[in-house]
């Protein structure tokens, strides 16, 4: 299965988000740039160039992708990898790694395991990191945001002369100041409690969000799951202060084409934002 792949412009650049989502067929996203995975429910030939792994819940069709990255990682000789998931599911990945990797020789593979938690942090680069917030699904679960931070002078320096500046600063005043950007939101399985519990991350430059379903029957099977029914976002769609949302995790209850029928002609024109997707058929 090739990915999709698209290339949106953000304040930092343009950020490449490669990726394929269906519900339950699986969900990966992967952002190179960043050398980050968001989800990995299937193999796919790029995942395993990626040097961290962000899981945000359990189910086979964010997971299933796992051992085949770790093994790639070992075989290639890519070093060390990290995954970050929920504090809840960390000892049953461990012994899932350790009992892949006795599957393939008894080598343990390079990977730390780390457990996150909704409102915890991780640095991805010196001036890139991963927040987490709890989203609305039936098991725990996690979304993240990137965010990109960068010094900045003071506004009320501006056009001060340099050498006025290092004074400044030997003298001990802070003439800087930081600037933090929420470039991507990546929203995993969620219902729509997530636009009461967390409405900020809307605010992401770009928003990955699932909407699994679309049929007007289909609203109970949505809350029976804890996914979004694309009445609940456009009910919300005043919340989205995004530039790009990007749609995940259309059930296989709808064709393709169909889909993409109606997030053209019918989704799209009633958002505030530019509209794409990740759905693919597996």
């Amino acid at each position: 299965m090739t990915l999709r792949r698209l290339r949106l412009q953000t304040s930092w650049g343009r950020v490449e988000v490669t990726g394929a989502s269906r519900a339950g067929d699986g969900t990966i996203v992967l952002l190179p740039q960043f050398r980050l995975a968001l989800d990995a429910g299937r193999a796919a030939q790029r995942l395993p160039s990626m040097s961290t792994l962000f899981l945000s819940h359990g189910h086979m069709d964010h997971i299933g992708g796992l051992g085949y990255w770790a093994a790639q990682r070992s075989l290639g000789a890519l070093g060390p990898g990290t995954i970050l998931a929920p504090r809840p599911i960390v000892p049953a990945l461990r012994t899932l790694l350790n009992t892949m990797s006795d599957l393939e020789g008894g080598r343990p593979y390079d990977i730390e395991v780390k457990g996150v938690s909704d409102g915890g942090h991780h640095r991805l680069k010196r001036d890139v990191e991963l927040a987490f917030f709890a989203t609305d699904h039936w098991v725990v679960t996690l979304g993240c945001q990137l965010i990109w931070r960068r010094t900045r002078l003071r506004p009320e320096l501006k056009g001060t002369p340099p050498d006025e500046i290092i004074r400044l600063r030997a003298a001990g005043k802070d003439v800087a100041r930081t600037v933090e950007t929420p470039l991507l939101a990546y929203c995993a399985d969620t219902g729509p409690g997530l636009f009461v519990s967390h409405p900020e991350v809307f605010a992401a430059e770009i928003v990955l969000l699932e909407c699994s379903f679309f049929a007007p029957e289909d609203i109970e099977r949505a809350r029976t799951y804890g996914h979004l029914h694309v009445d609940d976002l456009m009910a919300n769609a005043s919340l989205l202060r995004c530039q790009h949302l990007v749609l995940l995790h259309a059930s296989r209850r709808y064709r393709l084409a169909d889909l993409e029928e109606k997030l053209t002609h019918e989704i799209a024109p009633n958002l505030p934002c530019q509209l794409h997707h990740l759905l693919v058929d597996w």
